[in-house]
């Protein structure tokens, strides 16, 4: 037996009695070996004039950079795979430099086929037809919306299969049922007059059959969302349950803790844009090195965009609604 995990943007492969193979993607790593070699070759533009030179005209200044190169690029990131219908045999997304590419890996072989490779059109899915052999992806629209497509298995895009103002993402195979998929989708609400999007639905669970064009909703509750629906070998359906988040206006004591904490937030505001100042002319912080240092102001953990929901990862450990988790304990996998 064959299974997928991603974990922190890596992709694993498990067989039984073998220990996890990390598939490397060639493509990701030539790019990233081009932008490396283009650096070392343009890095006498930042390089200072002389050494411990910081005059107004040094190299680094000239070139519009503060003392540095421009920066590595950011890792590649596997996003969605599955497996195909042959043994040995997985299509992947990868995100690399702001764009996503489909890829078709054989194993055995260690050989890498790359299908489409394009920018500026997020992919929230993909799921492999093993049945009819086809992929079918979730393709972000300019409009707000997203859809279903239909490709071949060598990444020919055959039409779309869901349209409409809504989202449809996270589309999974059903086992056993041919020509049958479950996908999550929310419905969109737009300014009657402007027509940019004020609002999402509440999330369901669509099952779509694909011989007679049929939508059928199968997890409906308009107190919490239903997300990232998996259906098992054994018939079963999977899905994530959270309840549904409430509009800023509608949660109660939002403005009264906004008042509350405005003087903290400005007076941070000002700490921060005033100690960058004194970074770059005085090349001092503010703030010594020593003695107690608060955890917010030492490093911003930032955010993690996960199933439609903004996570702060400052609030995993203090908050007591995540106990620890990356998630909130209200979420719920249900069968």
């Amino acid at each position: 037996m064959q299974m997928l995990s991603i974990a922190g943007g890596e992709l694993n492969v498990h067989r039984d009695g073998q220990p996890p193979l990390a598939i490397e993607s060639r493509f990701a790593r030539e790019l990233i070996e081009r932008d490396a070699n283009s650096r070392r070759n343009t890095s006498w533009k930042y390089a200072e004039r002389e050494e411990g030179n910081q005059g107004m005209l040094s190299g680094a200044r000239l070139w519009g950079q503060r003392g540095a190169a421009p920066g590595v690029l950011a890792p590649p990131r596997f996003i969605a795979a599955c497996t195909a219908g042959e043994p040995g045999v997985i299509y992947y997304l990868l995100q690399v430099v702001g764009s996503v590419g489909l890829f078709r890996y054989h194993i055995d072989e260690q050989r890498e086929v790359r299908l489409f490779h394009r920018s500026a059109t997020p992919v929230l899915g993909m799921t492999f037809d093993a049945d009819a052999r086809r992929l079918i992806l979730s393709n972000a629209q300019p409009d707000g919306t997203a859809h279903l497509d239909v490709y071949d298995e060598d990444g020919n895009h055959r039409g779309s299969v869901t349209s409409g103002d809504c989202i449809d993402v996270a589309p999974s195979r059903i086992w056993g049922l041919p020509n049958a998929l479950v996908y999550q989708s929310m419905g969109v609400a737009r300014h009657p007059q402007a027509g940019y999007v004020v609002a999402l639905g509440h999330a369901v669970v669509n099952r779509l059959n694909f011989a007679t064009g049929e939508i059928d909703t199968v997890l409906d509750d308009a107190a919490y969302d239903h997300v990232a629906p998996r259906a098992g070998r054994d018939g079963s359906l999977y899905a994530i349950r959270r309840p549904v988040e409430k509009p800023a206006h509608e949660q109660a004591g939002t403005a009264l803790k906004d008042t509350l904490m405005m003087p903290v937030r400005l007076g941070k505001a000002v700490f921060g844009y005033l100690n960058f100042f004194s970074q770059v002319y005085g090349k001092e912080p503010l703030r010594s090195a020593g003695g107690p240092r608060a955890a917010d102001l030492d490093q911003d953990l930032g955010q993690l965009w996960l199933h439609g929901r903004m996570i702060d990862l400052r609030k995993v450990k203090a908050e007591a609604g995540h106990d620890g988790s990356l998630v909130p304990a209200s979420w719920e996998l249900v069968l």
